[in-house]
């Protein structure tokens, strides 16, 4: 059966964008060609380049802040654009080539299998092949971020990962969350209080000469400000007791696919 036919599988890729030009066109080439992916939307975050042209003429729909505004910022405008036109499922990834579009197809059969849970994009098990600072960096915000969420978290920071439309619904009612990198770890925490939990499948890492441009992710700063929101959360829980050996003692959930690198 046709995806797109089918309302049961209707997703909506969101791709935040600052700055692609080189890489855009093919990630939205990429997310067109499979078969339960209804719309693609690019939030153009104030690039200067020609990203949101090709993006258009690629046949993404989209949105252009006419400054920056952060990746948080421009991830929560898609959503919200996507789950408002009916979209029960709601892919990201981001515009730099970082992730491969293919593996979605694996994401969105762990999302059928697992309702009602974030499925992330994991890439721990190839996650040798990225930079020491950005490994380290990664592995402590997991720490965090799990604790503040009460369960383990496999990769808290891949922005790979596909969103219950119900769970982004539920978030629109809440208050406004970071506006920045730490969107998505504050986005994992208060998914997991409103009883969303999350599921890992694997992604190849793909870094190095293989990416078009330099992150725009700075490991020890944004890294700072993920820890200081997640401490900030846990403070005014009296530091959570329960929740640290909950995410030091649950297992974490993967899904049972193969990942081929």
């Amino acid at each position: 059966m046709d995806e797109k036919s089918n309302n049961h599988g209707r997703m909506a890729v969101v791709i935040p964008a600052l700055e692609e030009a080189a890489t855009i066109g093919a990630v939205v080439a990429g997310c067109r060609a499979l078969p339960f992916v209804s719309e693609i939307i690019v939030v153009d975050d104030g690039s200067a380049d020609e990203t949101a042209g090709i993006a258009s003429r690629c046949g993404a729909r989209v949105l252009r802040n006419l400054a920056n505004q952060g990746k948080g910022a421009s991830l929560w405008r898609g959503m919200a654009e996507a789950v408002g036109a009916g979209a029960e499922r709601v892919a990201t990834l981001d515009g730099d080539g970082q992730h491969r579009p293919e593996d979605l197809a694996r994401m969105f059969a762990a999302s059928l299998a697992w309702p009602g849970h974030i499925v992330i994009g994991s890439r721990r098990a190839s996650g040798h092949h990225a930079p020491r600072a950005r490994f380290v960096a990664n592995r402590v915000a997991d720490f965090w971020v799990s604790w503040a969420a009460r369960h383990p978290i496999e990769d808290s920071q891949s922005g790979f990962r596909i969103y219950p439309g119900v769970l982004l619904r539920a978030l629109a009612g809440r208050k406004q969350l970071a506006r920045g990198f730490a969107f998505e770890s504050e986005a994992l925490i208060e998914a997991a209080r409103l009883g969303f939990s999350t599921v890992a499948v694997d992604v190849p890492t793909i870094y190095g000469d293989i990416l078009r441009r330099p992150s725009h992710f700075r490991p020890v700063e944004d890294i700072a400000r993920i820890v200081v929101m997640v401490a900030g959360k846990l403070l005014r829980r009296g530091m959570d007791p329960v929740g640290l050996w909950r995410s030091l003692t649950l297992p974490r959930l993967r899904a049972a696919t193969t990942c081929r690198h």
